[in-house]
Formats: structure tokens, C-alpha cells, sequence
């Protein structure tokens, strides 16, 4: 709309035209109705309002684009803010008249809602206290499961617990086992070091003897060599002295 306005304007001033320019004198905000019948026609109104000032904007902007190009430019400018002043002013009153109307639709609501208070209140305290109950089921639930949950895990840390047990005796018990067949090792081992020990001593003992045997022997055979020879040299001795056919030497 502006783009064609200044278009317009700007070939008026070529022309040379005396007059004001096109744009000026269309397109002019329309004069203030009765107003809007209702609170939805109020509402699009002021709508179209914001939009027409938007054109009376643009408007302006292309006649004094226009201006500057005639020989009186000041008149030109004055005239064209005046008619931008103007429609603004048939603007501001249609916007009034709008918001009157939704004024008064707003009254109308306040009024419908401030007789409908007691029943709204009502009904707000009843949603209220099924508000209230509502989130009293949900606590309770919520606190019924908290308890639940804690029931399990109470009863989880109790079976672990027995099983811990259980499982720390079934230990000791395997290892007193072990101590025990230890123990037994060691006596064992040490009983046969002392049967061992004690073979050795009776071999040591049977050497002994065997060794203490054999020495009499041999000093009883070298006593019996011993008394052989001195019967043989004896013998010898009185055969020398008494040759044969004498009487025996007497021992």
C-alpha cells in the first residue's frame, strides 16, 4: 500500500500537477461508526485500526516523499501531517468507541462471574477436598510402597546376613578341619621321627652289642691262642729237657 502511494505521488510530481498528491487524498482512514456491536467486533476493530495506522504512517511517508519534489515544499508537508493528524484523529476515536465496548463486555463478565462466585466456591472447595484426598491416596500409596520396599530390603539384608553367617561358620569349620588334620600330621610326623629315632638307637645299641660280642670273642680265641702257646712251649721246654724215653714234665 505504501510502495503504491509513492509510486503515485511521484508521478503526480513529474506532471507538475498543482494539487496535492494522489495518495494524499486516498485511502483516508473512513469517519467513526455507531462502534462495534460486540466484544469480538471490538476486538477486530482495534485490529483494523492498528493496520490503518500503519497505512496513515506510510501514507505520510510518500506524500512528503512527494513534497520534495514541488516548489512549495513546506505548504506540501504542512498539508500532508495534517492529514496524517486527522485521520489519526478518526483513528483514536474508533478505538475508543472499541474499548468501550470491551469495557463494558468485561464489566458483564465481572458481573456473571461474582453471581456464580458461591456456586464456584463451592465447587472449588469441593475439588479442593478431592484435591486433598486425592494426594492423601497418593501419600498413602506412595508411603505403602516406601514400606514395602523397605519390608524387602530388611528381609534381603536378613537372608544375606543368615547366609553371611553361615557361610563365615561353614569356614571356621573347614578350617578347624584343617588345623585338626594338621595337628594329626605333625604328631604323626613327629611320632615316626621318634619310632625312627628309636630304630636308630636300637641299631646303634645292636652294634653295640654285636661289636662288644665279637671283641670277646676275639679276646677269649687270642687268650685261648694264648694259653695254646704257652701249653705248646711249655711242652716244648720239657721235651728239651727230658728227651725221649724220660719221665714227664709236671705242670
Amino acid at each position: 500500500m505504501a510502495v503504491v502511494a509513492a509510486t503515485l505521488a511521484v508521478d503526480a510530481a513529474a506532471q507538475g500537477a498543482d494539487s496535492a498528491p494522489a495518495a494524499a487524498s486516498t485511502g483516508a482512514a473512513p469517519a467513526a461508526s455507531s462502534g462495534p456491536a460486540d466484544a469480538g467486533a471490538a476486538r477486530r476493530e482495534l485490529q483494523a485500526i492498528e493496520r490503518e495506522r500503519a497505512q496513515v504512517s506510510a501514507r505520510r511517508r510518500a506524500d512528503e516523499a512527494a513534497c520534495r519534489g514541488r516548489i512549495l515544499v513546506n505548504d506540501c508537508l504542512q498539508d500532508a501531517r495534517e492529514r496524517e493528524r486527522k485521520d489519526k484523529r478518526r483513528l483514536k476515536e474508533r478505538e475508543v468507541s472499541a474499548r468501550a465496548v470491551l469495557r463494558e463486555e468485561h464489566a458483564r463478565a465481572e458481573n456473571r462471574a461474582r453471581a456464580s462466585d458461591a456456586g464456584a466456591r463451592d465447587d472449588e472447595q469441593r475439588a479442593q477436598q478431592r484435591r486433598r484426598d486425592e494426594a492423601r491416596e497418593r501419600q498413602q500409596g506412595r508411603t505403602d510402597q516406601h514400606r514395602e520396599a523397605q519390608a524387602q530390603r530388611d528381609a534381603r539384608d536378613a537372608q544375606r546376613a543368615r547366609e553371611a553367617q553361615v557361610e563365615r561358620k561353614r569356614r571356621a569349620e573347614r578350617e578347624a578341619e584343617l588345623e585338626r588334620r594338621r595337628e594329626q600330621a605333625r604328631q604323626r610326623d613327629a611320632a615316626a621321627a621318634a619310632n625312627a629315632a628309636r630304630h636308630e638307637q636300637r641299631l646303634r645299641d645292636v652294634e653295640r652289642r654285636n661289636a662288644e660280642h665279637d671283641a670277646r670273642l676275639a679276646k677269649q680265641r687270642a687268650q685261648a691262642l694264648r694259653r695254646d702257646a704257652e701249653r705248646a712251649a711249655r711242652a716244648a721246654a720239657v721235651q728239651r729237657r727230658h728227651p725221649a724215653g724220660g719221665a714227664p714234665a709236671q705242670d
